[in-house]
């Protein structure tokens, strides 16, 4: 019986969020290199890394596994939606807060694209991840780590750099 992607790999995001922390981080370096995006938006990439959104992102995401087992035979969808709603948004609101305090800014259109990123770079790096868990690699070696982290980053900058070029 195949169990969706979503539930059975709750287990290992302890290994995906050190992933996409060093993917912000090296983000925000090559977008500072390149001047791709305002500076206030490297603040707002760091301020959904920040402590606070961390914690409500994965509080809710260990509820579900609580929740609903590692194996799971029988599972309410509506449910486990409810849990990814609430995290999303409780991580949105904590990392504006950080965002907020750290700049003195309430620009909520920079803050809100920048939170869309981090959530597209989760969504890679869990793809990246997955398939090389498939494919026998060890996510956990630093040297995978940081590979996989600086090949997220390049993703976003590029996403970034088009988005910038097609909207101006």
């Amino acid at each position: 019986m195949s169990i969706p992607l979503k539930v059975r790999d709750y287990g290992s995001l302890g290994n995906e969020n050190l992933h996409l922390f060093l993917s912000i981080i090296v983000l925000i370096l090559l977008l500072r290199l390149f001047s791709v995006v305002p500076t206030l938006f490297d603040t707002a990439l760091f301020s959904c890394i920040s402590m606070p959104a961390m914690y409500a992102m994965t509080y809710y995401h260990y509820r579900v596994r609580k929740e609903f087992g590692r194996f799971v035979v029988k599972r309410n969808k509506l449910e486990l939606w409810g849990y990814e709603v609430i995290a999303l948004i409780t991580s949105f609101v904590m990392g504006y807060l950080v965002f907020t305090a750290l700049t003195g800014s309430y620009d909520y259109v920079t803050y809100g694209s920048a939170f869309i990123v981090v959530q597209l770079m989760r969504l890679v790096v869990v793809s990246v991840t997955k398939s090389l868990k498939n494919m026998g690699v060890d996510v956990n070696h630093p040297l995978v780590v940081v590979l996989v982290s600086v090949l997220v980053a390049l993703i976003g900058l590029l996403g970034l750099t088009l988005a910038t070029v097609l909207l101006s």
